[in-house]
């Protein structure tokens, strides 16, 4: 049994705490005092109703949570696993709320981190007062394909094995993986978090059906997201796409995997099939409960765009990699969106790796230092 900490009350949040609690761990769950509104009925019941997929392989059931509160302090002082399922946008208040708590040996995950993540915790939580030597990994997506049904139940439907997964330092996975392995024994080892930010396909994937399929969000159709707006016109831009990101293969022992590879792997336990992106998609029998957004404004845009894609591109621009169809990706989507993203972005600054070479870079990964 690990003692475990879960950070967020969203569904990724709920189904996190729901499947570990049910899989015999102890676990406290924290949300932020200003939405403490949501869990009122899961304090009432004291835990989370988990309803599972058929195909999925989880088991669904009641979740009797150790504790639901509040306090930081308090959430952190048991656990020496902590889960932060947060919106990314919100990663800095919770780094710095989290930082004068930690302790010496906790693992912090960042579920997802999107790119540079755990670079950007790490110098957050430093910066807030933070001196406890933990290690901060990265799974390269959320674990779960859920939605909340009520308040205080969440129902998954995809569960993804073969998550990569990557510490920071990567010089601390040999110690911290087997541990990470007794919550979930599927996970799938990276070398470094580099691999895991351009693994996370929401970056490209999310982005570019959006983009593709503008005019039918504006006339706010009625379409399945991942099986009717997924066309061999969406599988032409993954393709140059992941061209780009696999570039970056040169890089020290980096091995980012192809697109189509990373969702086979999550998904071949529940039937993934195909060749390419749309294939996939379409063979998925849970992707056919996922719906198309209804509006532009919406977080496949507002969160993939600034901190996954726009530090993908200044970051191939930094280390002299092509970016001309993932910049371009950008561009028209500020300019569809009338925002400019580009401002609202993670920074190359903020990761704390602004001016590095590729050698100082794969050191600083390796080492934190």
């Amino acid at each position: 049994m690990e003692k475990v900490t879960v950070i967020g009350g969203g569904n990724g949040a709920f189904a996190t705490a729901a499947d570990l609690t049910i899989r015999g761990n102890q676990v406290t769950l924290f949300e932020l005092p200003r939405f403490a509104a949501g869990l009122s009925e899961v304090i009432e019941k004291g835990g989370i109703e988990m309803e599972a997929y058929a195909n999925n392989g989880l088991t669904g059931g009641f979740a009797k949570l150790h504790k639901i509160t509040t306090d930081i302090g308090e959430a952190l002082a048991e656990s020496d696993i902590v889960f932060i399922v947060v919106p990314t946008y919100s990663m800095d208040t919770i780094a710095s709320l989290c930082a004068p708590h930690l302790r010496d040996g906790q693992i912090i995950v960042l579920t997802p981190a999107n790119f540079g993540g755990a670079l950007y915790f790490h110098n957050v939580m430093r910066s807030a007062g933070c001196t406890a030597k933990v290690t901060l990994v990265e799974l390269s997506c959320m674990i779960y394909a859920c939605r909340k049904k009520t308040p205080s139940s969440v129902w998954v439907r995809g569960y993804k094995h073969n998550m990569g997964t990557a510490c920071f330092p990567s010089c601390d996975t040999d110690v911290v993986m087997p541990r990470l392995k007794t919550l979930y024994p599927h996970l799938k080892e990276y070398h470094n978090v580099l691999e895991t930010g351009l693994s996370n396909i929401n970056t490209t994937m999310h982005t570019s059906i959006m983009l593709l399929n503008a005019a039918c969000i504006d006339n706010e159709e009625d379409r399945l997201f991942y099986r009717e707006c997924c066309t061999k016109s969406l599988d032409n831009l993954m393709d140059a796409l992941d061209a780009e990101r696999r570039n970056l293969n040169v890089l020290g022992d980096t091995d980012i995997p192809h697109l189509t590879d990373i969702i086979r792997d999550w998904y071949a336990h529940q039937g993934a099939e195909g060749n390419t992106i749309s294939e996939l998609q379409h063979s998925l029998p849970h992707f056919g409960y996922s719906p198309m957004p209804k509006t532009m404004d919406y977080r496949y845009i507002t969160e993939d765009v600034p901190f996954g894609l726009i530090p993908s591109v200044e970051f191939f621009k930094q280390f002299g990699f092509e970016y001309t169809v993932h910049k371009a990706l950008v561009d028209v989507i500020c300019a569809v969106c009338k925002r400019d993203f580009y401002k609202e972005a993670r920074t190359m600054e903020q990761l704390g790796i602004a001016g590095m070479d590729r050698e100082q870079l794969i050191r600083y990964l390796e080492t934190g230092k």
